[in-house]
């Protein structure tokens, strides 16, 4: 499970929350963190609030690891293999249609890919209303006094 901590920035009637939290612990094994934008900057996300926290608790926000694996898939494999079985479905028919092989596994791939991007398009809707792919707030972290 990932869990990243966060605080608590407004909450909303229907039991989900917006947390602020500094990309840190997610970018830690990856080969491209130093020239990477996104580490160390802030960001908003609305999770469920299981906690029950309120504005600016400490909270840890969590996502089962397989739903942020199938998310993964989803936003990277899925639109490469579009792209490439497009590329190759261009260019088996290049010799039917006649025309340039290269022209026709171009346009194949750049508009399988295009196809796929609209077919994530068209899902991201029910993914949102999914709480299956919902981060959660699983606990509010308590202030430790410094002494």
């Amino acid at each position: 499970m990932r869990q990243e901590e966060g605080i608590v920035i407004k909450t909303a009637s229907h039991g989900r929350a917006w947390v602020e939290t500094i990309r840190t612990s997610a970018c830690e094994g990856c080969a491209s963190k130093d020239s990477c934008h996104a580490s160390g900057k802030a960001m908003e996300v609305c999770a469920i609030n299981d906690a029950q926290a309120g504005v600016g608790d400490r909270v840890l926000v969590s996502i089962a690891t397989g739903t942020l694996i199938k998310m993964s898939l989803l936003a990277y494999i899925f639109p490469v293999f579009s792209m490439i079985a497009g590329a190759v479905v261009g260019n088996t028919l290049a010799p039917a249609l006649e025309i340039n092989a290269s022209l026709s596994s171009g346009i194949g791939g750049f508009g399988a890919l295009a196809v796929a991007f609209v077919i994530i398009r068209l899902f991201e809707g029910r993914i949102a209303q999914n709480e299956a792919y919902t981060p959660r707030i699983t606990r509010i972290i308590p202030d430790v006094p410094l002494m």
